[in-house]
C-alpha cells in the first residue's frame, strides 16, 4: 500500500506547499518531504528477513576472527526467545529451537530459511538436538520422553521413547549425539543420571552408563553430549561443573575439571563439541563463556564473559560447529545465535 500511495503523496505536497511559500523556502520544504517519503518507502519494502545479521565485532582469538550475532528477541520468524539447542547439518544449514517450541532453519551465512512448530508444549519444551546417520534433525523433547527424527525441511520420519526408569526407557532426556556407526547416545537427569546408547532408529537398546553422583561415571545432570574421532563420549557433567569421558562402549576413561571460574575450572558446562583437529569447546552457561581445551584437556583460551556485545554471552545453552569450523553459540538470555568466525589458518 505504501509502495501505491508514495508517488501521488509525494507529487501533491510538492504542489500544495509550492502554492503556499516561495520558492527559496518551497525548496527546502520540498526536499525535506521528498527525503521523508522515500524513507518511508524505504522501510516499506524492504523484503530483508529479521535474522539479518544485526551486530558484529573482530575478536582477540587464536581461533575465530570475528563474531556475527544473528536474530534478536522476538516471537516472529528469525527472532529467538531464548534459545535452548542448535546443530548444524552437512550443508552447514543451522538449526535452533527455542522457549517458543520451534524449529528455526538458516543458511550459512544466517539467513532465515524456514521453521517448523513442535506439536505439543503443555508439558514443556525441547532441548537437545543433532543430526543423525540420514541427514534428519534429532529432536529431544525431555517432558515427553521421546526423540523425535525430522528431514531438513520439518516432516516427521521417526519418534521414539518410553518413559520409565528401567534401562532403555527415557525420564527427561536433555542431551542427544551421534557416533560414526550411526549410534545415538542420549543423556538423562532427574530422576535417574545416566547416558544412554540406542541404535540410529532407536528401536534398539544398547547400553546404559552412570547413576547419580559425583564419582567417576556417576552424574549430576549430564545437559551435553557430544564424541571425538575415535568415537570417545564427552559428557558435560553439568551439576559437577566437569567433563568425564567414556569410550564407545560407555566405560569410565576419564575426568577433567571443577567448579570455578580460572582456566581448567568450569561453571555450569552445558554442552560441548570439537573440531576436525580435536579441539573441545565447552559451552558454559555459569560463566557465559566458552573455554577452549587441546587433547590434553589443557586451556588453551577463553571466549566471551558475561555480557550482550558481539563477542560476549549471557547464560549460552547451546554450541555447534560447521564444516568451516565456525563455532554457533545459543546466546540464550541475550536471545540471538551467535556465529564465531574461524581463522583461515586453522
Amino acid at each position: 500500500l505504501i509502495l501505491a500511495v508514495a508517488p501521488y503523496v509525494t507529487w501533491q505536497s510538492l504542489k500544495f506547499f509550492h502554492q503556499l511559500y516561495d520558492s527559496r523556502q518551497g525548496l527546502i520544504l520540498h526536499s525535506l518531504i521528498f527525503v521523508g517519503c522515500m524513507g518511508l518507502v524505504a522501510s516499506g519494502c524492504s523484503l530483508s528477513p529479521p535474522s539479518e545479521n544485526t551486530g558484529r565485532a573482530p575478536l582477540e582469538s587464536t581461533f575465530f576472527k570475528e563474531s556475527v550475532i544473528i536474530g534478536t528477541q522476538g516471537r516472529s520468524p528469525g527472532f529467538f526467545i531464548k534459545p535452548r539447542s542448535l546443530t548444524v547439518d552437512a550443508n552447514d544449514f543451522l538449526y535452533v529451537v527455542d522457549m517458543t517450541g520451534r524449529i528455526q532453519k538458516f543458511d550459512s551465512e544466517g539467513h532465515y530459511v524456514l521453521q517448523w512448530q513442535m506439536p505439543e508444549l503443555e508439558r514443556g519444551r525441547p532441548k537437545g538436538m543433532c543430526v543423525d546417520v540420514d541427514g534428519n534433525i534429532v529432536v529431544i523433547e525431555p517432558h515427553y520422553a521421546r526423540v523425535n527424527h525430522f528431514t531438513p525441511d520439518g516432516q516427521l520420519v521417526r519418534q521414539w521413547g518410553n518413559k520409565g526408569t528401567e534401562e532403555g526407557a527415557l525420564t527427561f532426556p536433555r542431551a542427544v549425539t551421534m557416533l560414526s556407526d550411526g549410534i545415538l547416545v542420549v543423556g538423562e537427569y532427574q530422576t535417574v543420571e545416566r547416558v544412554q546408547r540406542f541404535s540410529s532408529d532407536g528401536t534398539q537398546f544398547l547400553g546404559s552408563t552412570g547413576t547419580a553422583g559425583n564419582q567417576n561415571a556417576q552424574f549430576n545432570r549430564p545437559e551435553g553430549l557430544t564424541s571425538n574421532m575415535a568415537d570417545q563420549i564427552l559428557v558435560a557433567d553439568s551439576c559437577n561443573h566437569r567433563i568425564q569421558v567414556l569410550d564407545s562402549e560407555g566405560r569410565w576413561l576419564q575426568t577433567f575439571g571443577s567448579a570455578g571460574s580460572n582456566l581448567g575450572q568450569l561453571s555450569y558446562p552445558y554442552d560441548l563439541t570439537i573440531d576436525s583437529k580435536g579441539h573441545l569447546f565447552v559451552c558454559e552457561f555459569g560463566n557465559s563463556r566458552i573455554q577452549v581445551f587441546d587433547h590434553q584437556f589443557k586451556t588453551l583460551e577463553i571466549l566471551g564473559g558475561p555480557g550482550d556485545a558481539p563477542g560476549r554471552f549471557n547464560n549460552p545453552w547451546s554450541i555447534a560447529m560447521d564444516s568451516k569450523g565456525d563455532l554457533y553459540v545459543a546466546d540464550s538470555a541475550n536471545h540471538r545465535v551467535q556465529k564465531m568466525i574461524r581463522r583461515k589458518a586453522l
